[in-house]
């Protein structure tokens, strides 16, 4: 009878470990967003959207993920390399659209302050002058964007943003 009780109890101790340790990584501590960006009502093609994480970790700022708008202004932000998603929470969100030379720069490198730089550098302002953002300069960075999304774990659908002005 006792060797009956440690069988019942080493089977199911086996069965639990077993379940913890297939379980990997929690697939569910995962988000993923979508939306469309649209500028006056009207969609926003080739748009970065960038989303800031608002908390640190270890003292240590996080990761920021960013998309592409395409030609209906819609955007998605899926698997991160090797990871589902991006990882639920506050974040701020910035977007621009950047034309004219270094547009192909990385945007989080680059706030408005050091396009003003480059632009009287050169002695060139206007579409010549190096990235221009086309989009309203309060959404593009962190200190100045309203622009905010909680994500939960999961799927995050309809996650637009109607940008304003000029």
């Amino acid at each position: 009878m006792l060797s009956r009780i440690r069988l019942t109890q080493s089977v199911a101790f086996l069965s639990l470990a077993a379940l913890i340790g297939c379980s990997g990584k929690n697939e569910g501590a995962y988000a993923t967003v979508s939306g469309v960006v649209t500028l006056n009502n009207n969609p926003v093609d080739g748009a970065q959207v960038v989303f800031h994480p608002t908390v640190e970790v270890d003292g240590k700022k996080q990761t920021s993920y960013a998309a592409m708008t395409d030609s209906s202004g819609k955007y998605i932000i899926a698997a991160i390399g090797k990871d589902p998603g991006i990882p639920p929470g506050l974040y701020k969100v910035t977007v621009t659209k950047y034309e004219g030379k270094g547009a192909n720069l990385p945007k989080e490198a680059i706030d408005p302050g050091q396009l003003d730089a480059m632009a009287s550098d050169t002695g060139v302002t206007g579409k010549g002058a190096g990235p221009n953002n086309l989009l309203p300069k309060e959404y593009a960075t962190v200190g100045s964007t309203k622009l905010t999304s909680t994500l939960q774990a999961g799927k995050n659908e309809n996650v637009n943003f109607d940008l304003k002005g000029k």
